[in-house]
């Protein structure tokens, strides 16, 4: 990528929440075209990094200068003209149609007292026509799906005709097909129309197939940067996750991809205790959430199974992997009565329930209905909160209030894995 311009430019950049530095002496360049995908566990400071870099955040020391201009020297409407931010979910607080939505992004162009022109209009419907919703131009923000509000937003931010997109974790809650969907437009963006991205992903893979370069940030500073091929080892995974991995190459794509390695032996940092073979635990699943607990279970000897599932989620190749029974469902669809009721089969049977960090959606919702019956039966459930619940809950807030039941009528909560041996 030699003899591109700078697009972003960061130096010594430091930013600190009530004292507590939360990027530390981060300094970096992205180029023109570039698609930067970024990695690191939570609090690692992904998300804050994108915000200082639209100037969501402000208060850093160092400097950010975006197309060559200090950002500080930017008013809001200059950096919108060049940089768009499509975040994992929005909630605009009023019933706008999605034409209506789409043409905020128009705002940056338009004068405080002038009103929408052609032009505006042309950009709209092609941001609709991209993003496949101008069929439902004229229905209400608030009546769509998940994955069609998540269109609306990639619209919205189309519309703003910038040369930078910042995506924040855009398809951690969508189904397969509209992950692959999205990805498809977000590398169409970058290849064919030369918009420059950075990405934050919660999916190492997802990241290893679409990004030109790979940002591995620890504890607020950059642990590594570079193509993935060159940066993804089983060594850098285990210094930034904590977790232990295979990584090896797709024999598709050629690309190299990462699964989870599993251990009996691995030291965990945790006082050895021996399993209770007979004790039987079950994990709700979902997106890869509930690998590293059925891991850490699976190779102290306890008896798990995991469910519900769909097809292709991480979890059911680390179930697969391990041979723990579940419960699945097919790619792309809700959770079924039927399986549902297998999932239902599975708790009754065991002693814990795990309930992980899950991101929940409408589509698997009836998996926290299921944990609510448990501790309604008097079933031990155990809830490893190691992310807010608002931020994982995509149902508009119908998920968030049935898991505070849960922890108000007995729940065991727990911030880490980890901490999960210490509460069978």
């Amino acid at each position: 990528m030699s003899g591109k311009r700078n697009m972003i430019t960061v130096k010594n950049l430091d930013f600190s929440y009530n004292q507590r530095k939360v990027l530390d002496n981060i300094s970096f360049n992205v180029e023109k075209e570039d698609f930067i995908s970024i990695l690191g566990p939570n609090g690692s400071g992904k998300s804050t990094l994108v915000n200082l870099i639209s100037k969501v955040l402000i208060g850093y020391e160092g400097e950010i200068e975006v197309g060559g201009r200090d950002i500080k020297e930017l008013n809001p409407k200059d950096i919108a003209k060049m940089v768009a931010v499509v975040p994992q979910y929005t909630n605009p607080g009023f019933s706008f149609t999605v034409a209506e939505m789409v043409m905020m992004g128009r705002h940056p162009y338009i004068s405080r007292f002038g009103t929408e022109e052609k032009e505006d209009f042309d950009v709209v419907r092609g941001a609709m026509e991209k993003t496949k919703i101008l069929p439902f131009a004229n229905r209400k923000f608030t009546e769509l799906s998940g994955g069609e509000k998540q269109r609306v937003v990639m619209a919205q931010a189309l519309a703003q005709d910038s040369s930078i997109l910042l995506l924040d974790e855009p398809t951690s809650h969508l189904d397969i097909n509209f992950q692959i969907e999205f990805m498809n437009l977000f590398l169409s963006l970058n290849r064919k129309e030369k918009k420059t991205i950075i990405a934050i992903f919660h999916d190492i893979n997802l990241a290893l197939q679409n990004s030109k370069r790979i940002m591995l940030l620890k504890e607020g500073r950059i642990f590594n940067l570079g193509s993935g091929e060159d940066i993804i080892s089983r060594e850098s995974i285990k210094s930034v996750f904590g977790s232990d991995v295979f990584v090896g190459r797709n024999p598709v794509t050629k690309k190299i991809y990462v699964s989870p390695v599993f251990n009996p032996g691995v030291d965990l940092g945790i006082s050895s205790q021996k399993a209770n073979k007979y004790l039987r635990v079950h994990i709700i699943g979902g997106g890869g959430a509930a690998s590293p607990v059925m891991n850490l279970l699976h190779s102290r000897g306890y008896t798990v199974s995991c469910g519900v599932i769909n097809t292709l989620d991480t979890d059911l190749d680390t179930a697969q992997m391990l041979k723990i029974p579940y419960v699945t469902e097919a790619p792309f669809s809700p959770i079924s009565f039927v399986s549902q009721n297998k999932n239902i089969e599975f708790i009754k049977s065991s002693d814990v329930i795990i309930l992980p960090a899950v991101e929940f959606g409408f589509g698997n919702f009836s998996n926290l209905v299921s944990v609510k019956e448990a501790i309604s039966s008097g079933k031990k459930v155990i809830v490893i909160d190691e992310k807010n619940i608002r931020e994982r809950d995509h149902t508009g807030g119908k998920a968030e209030k049935l898991y505070r039941r849960i922890i108000r009528d007995g729940a065991i909560v727990v911030k880490s894995e980890n901490q999960v041996l210490r509460r069978l």
